[in-house]
């Protein structure tokens, strides 16, 4: 047996007979004894519950190695999701995302955390093996049919949406290695749940580090003709669309009933954590510049949770007018990012096409130089 390993199994066997042990002892051998390895490897079953009762339901594969100089994770990683064999390799410094099928990669010089576990690879990472969110507000030890579990119990951040959020893990009685790792958390209109169940774990093995430290798929992949990013269409310099969209107490609401005035148009959705967190600074560009003859209109692109919607801009104190969008308006906006932002000017032209949250200084600024 390895040297970590062994230590991993020293570590863990006081952990499983130390039945009456708190959260926070729990917690400590649980990270002292992942230290105590390198490297990991894993088959997993992410299955995702979402609050409108919608599962999803991918398997993969997950090798992550410990590494304090890397940016992202303290790890470098390869991701495997085996349904539409998309990978995703991080090796500390640049990202390679790989179509295992078309045998291309596409380089990221400087990918974004959230951007990388959202992608099919990163999906199938479980960074719950190497890095605890260290926000929790309580963490209780216990015991089930399963297993021993670990649960960590987060703050509230209704900016996003998110309460009574928990973390689960349910250890093996051998190894101390989690056999599920679940996230459970509520938002308006329902629960969403994220289940890993984890199999075929092996830690420090030579050949999980031998392929997370070989670029010899270079060799056997070639770069992808998409690999110069693609400009993102924008509407920015062109007339803004027409709609006749119904607003949240049902009454028509025409884009061309605001010529004369400027028009901020946030483009959002009732899953996307950003537009939530940014309508307070929106309700405030509202506030100060209504008189000024600024008008701001949300667009809720996904029509079908407006009573969740409602809820989430109550807590956010968003009191703006909003409305419901439809498929026309998305395919004529070009929507496939959230927050989209749209400055409107008063002859009807965009005269600011950004998306992503916390960008209220930007959008303020135009706005000044529109009214």
């Amino acid at each position: 047996m390895k040297k970590g390993a062994a230590l991993f199994l020293a570590v863990f066997g006081a952990f499983t007979i130390c039945y009456g042990q708190t959260g926070q002892e729990a917690l400590r051998k649980y990270q002292a004894a992942a230290a105590a390895f390198a490297t990991v490897s894993y088959s997993v079953q992410r299955v995702d519950t979402f609050p409108d009762g919608s599962v999803w339901n991918h398997q993969g594969r997950g090798i992550m190695q410990r590494d304090a100089k890397s940016q992202l994770l303290k790890a470098r990683f390869l991701g495997t999701r085996l349904d539409v064999h998309r990978s995703f390799l991080y090796d500390g410094k640049a990202g390679f995302d790989l179509d295992d099928s078309t045998k291309t990669y596409q380089v990221e010089q400087d990918p974004y955390l959230p951007g990388v576990l959202g992608g099919p690879g990163g999906q199938m990472l479980v960074e719950e093996l190497f890095t605890i969110d260290p926000s929790y507000q309580e963490v209780t030890y216990s015991r089930s049919a399963q297993g021993p579990v670990i649960t960590l119990h987060y703050p509230d951040r209704p900016k996003i949406d998110v309460r009574n959020r928990y973390t689960y893990l349910v250890l093996d009685e051998k190894t101390g290695l989690p056999k599920v790792v679940k996230t459970k958390e509520q938002k308006t209109g329902g629960t969403r749940v994220v289940m890993k169940t984890l199999s075929n774990l092996r830690v420090n093995n030579p050949a999980d580090a031998s392929t997370l430290n070989s670029t010899t798929f270079l060799s056997a992949y070639t770069a992808a003709a998409s690999a110069t990013p693609i400009a993102r269409p924008t509407l920015l310099n062109k007339q803004a669309p027409a709609f006749r969209l119904t607003s949240f107490d049902k009454k028509p609401v025409a884009l061309s009933s605001y010529l004369g005035k400027v028009v901020l148009l946030d483009m959002w959705t009732t899953s996307c954590s950003p537009c939530i967190a940014s309508m307070p600074d929106i309700q405030r560009l509202q506030e100060k510049y209504r008189q000024r003859g600024l008008a701001v209109v949300g667009v809720l692109m996904d029509p079908g949770n407006a009573a969740r919607a409602q809820g989430i801009l109550k807590r956010q104190g968003a009191a703006y007018l909003n409305v419901s969008g439809d498929e026309a308006t998305e395919k004529a906006y070009q929507v496939n990012e959230y927050p989209r932002y749209l400055l409107v000017d008063k002859q009807g032209k965009v005269v600011l096409d950004i998306t992503g949250g916390g960008q209220d200084e930007l959008i303020e600024s135009a706005v000044k130089k529109a009214l």
